[in-house]
C-alpha cells in the first residue's frame, strides 16, 4: 500500500518529504502560500489514516476531527489517504420519504440513503438536477434516526423551493452529497457553557448540536436562542420548551422581531446581553443568514470570546 495516496490515486512520497512537496512534484494543483503551516492556503483532509499531531497545529477541535491537516509540515510515517478540504465525498441516491408544513413557510424534509456517515449540525448537498443542488444543514443525529432530516424555507422566487412545493412528494427520487461543515459538538467540554444561536431555518444545525450534546451528557448550561422575523417563525417552539423543562441545564430563549409579539425582540442584541458576563468560557455556534452570523461573530469576539470558540453556519436562500 502507497505511503500517501491522493484521492484514489497513488503518490510517490520520499524519505522525509512533506506531503505538499510530493503533491507538487507529482503535478497535483495544491495551493500553498507561506510553507511554514501558518497560513493555512494548503489545508486538505485525511479520509484514511491519521496526520501526524504536529501537521494539525493551530486548527480548531472541529478540524481535527474531521481530520483536517497542513501539508507544509506533514511528513507522514504511516498510510493516508487525502482529498481537497471542500471534497464533498461520493454523490449518493437518495428517497424522499416525508415532507411536512413546520411553519407556513419551513418544511422538514426526511431523506432515506445508504449509511452516511456525519456529524449533527454538519450540512449536505441536496441534489434534484445536475443544475439544481443546494446546501442544508441537518437536524437529524445517526444514532438516533433512521433518515436525515433537513429544515427547509420555502422562498417564492427560489428555484429549490418551487421543485419542493410543485413537484416532490413521498417517494421522489433524487441525490445527496457530502457532509461538509464544522458546525457540530465534538471538541466541547462536557462543563463547559454552551450557547446556540440562530435564526429561521438557522434552528436545524443547533437542534441536531443540542440533540447530540444531551446524547453525550453534556452538564454545562445550554442556552438555545431562536429568532424569526414573527411568531409563525418559531417553529418547534413546543417542542423546545419542552425539553428546556425536563433538563435542568437546558435553557430556550425565543425572540420575533414582530413587535406585537409576546416575546418580540432582536435575538442578536438579547443573546449578546444575555452572554457578555460568560463570554470567555462559553463555545458558540451561530447559525442564520449571513449578516446576523457575522454580527454575532463580530460582536462576541469583541465582548472577550476566542475566535476558537466560535463556530459558525451561513445560510443562503434557495
Amino acid at each position: 500500500m502507497a505511503l500517501l495516496t491522493y484521492k484514489d490515486r497513488p503518490v510517490d512520497l520520499a524519505p522525509g518529504e512533506t506531503v505538499l512537496d510530493a503533491l507538487t512534484r507529482a503535478g497535483v494543483d495544491a495551493p500553498s502560500s507561506c510553507r511554514a503551516g501558518t497560513c493555512q492556503t494548503c489545508l486538505h483532509r485525511a479520509v484514511e489514516g491519521t496526520p501526524p499531531p504536529e501537521s494539525q497545529n493551530g486548527l480548531t477541535a472541529a478540524q481535527k476531527a474531521l481530520g483536517f491537516f497542513l501539508p507544509c509540515v506533514c511528513r507522514p510515517t504511516q498510510p493516508l489517504t487525502i482529498a481537497p478540504p471542500d471534497d464533498a465525498g461520493a454523490r449518493l441516491e437518495a428517497t424522499l420519504r416525508a415532507i411536512e408544513p413546520l411553519s407556513h413557510d419551513v418544511v422538514r424534509l426526511r431523506i432515506e440513503t445508504t449509511p452516511f456517515p456525519y456529524r449533527p449540525g454538519q450540512f449536505i448537498e441536496l441534489i434534484a438536477d445536475d443544475d439544481l443542488r443546494r446546501h442544508y444543514s441537518l437536524a437529524s443525529h445517526p444514532d438516533e434516526d433512521p433518515y436525515l432530516e433537513l429544515h427547509v424555507r420555502l422562498h417564492p422566487g427560489g428555484r429549490m423551493s418551487r421543485r419542493l412545493m410543485a413537484e416532490m412528494k413521498p417517494g421522489h427520487r433524487l441525490h445527496v452529497a457530502g457532509p461538509r461543515g464544522t458546525c457540530f459538538y465534538e471538541g466541547v467540554e462536557l462543563d463547559q457553557p454552551l450557547a446556540l444561536i440562530g435564526a429561521g431555518t438557522g434552528l436545524a444545525p443547533l437542534y441536531g448540536v443540542l440533540r447530540d450534546a444531551l446524547r453525550r451528557g453534556h452538564r454545562g448550561p445550554i442556552r438555545l436562542y431562536h429568532g424569526a422575523r414573527d411568531r409563525k417563525g418559531l417553529y418547534l417552539a413546543d417542542e423546545l420548551q419542552a425539553l428546556a423543562q425536563s433538563r435542568e441545564n437546558v435553557e430556550y430563549i425565543a425572540a420575533a422581531l414582530d413587535p406585537d409579539a409576546p416575546f418580540g425582540g432582536d435575538i442578536a442584541a438579547l443573546a449578546l446581553a444575555e452572554e457578555r458576563a460568560r463570554v470567555g468560557q462559553t463555545a458558540y455556534f451561530l447559525c442564520g443568514g449571513e449578516g446576523l452570523v457575522k454580527r454575532l461573530k463580530r460582536d462576541l469576539f469583541m465582548a472577550g470570546a476566542s475566535m476558537k470558540a466560535i463556530r459558525s453556519d451561513v445560510f443562503s436562500a434557495g
